[in-house]
């Protein structure tokens, strides 16, 4: 039994699901090539959300930052 979740424009492929003793589902099993490609997305999504976080910092030039730096040693 073969079931998809839509995700991302790619369906993630779900080989099977476990079922308790009510019949919900609490696990699915997944092919590690398709495990692998979920942990490249969440790396993907958790970097953009850094760069989300950050977007709205100030900038420093990198001449005066290295000075203050140097002159804190």
């Amino acid at each position: 039994m073969s079931t998809t979740l839509k995700q991302e424009n790619k369906p993630v492929k779900v080989k099977q699901y476990i079922i308790d003793d009510h019949g919900r589902k609490v696990a699915a099993i997944i092919e590690i090539k398709e495990l692998n490609r979920l942990e490249e997305l969440l790396e993907d999504l958790s970097n953009i959300k850094s760069i989300e976080d950050r977007i709205n910092e100030s900038t420093e030039d990198y001449e005066n930052y290295s000075n203050k730096r140097k002159t804190q040693l």
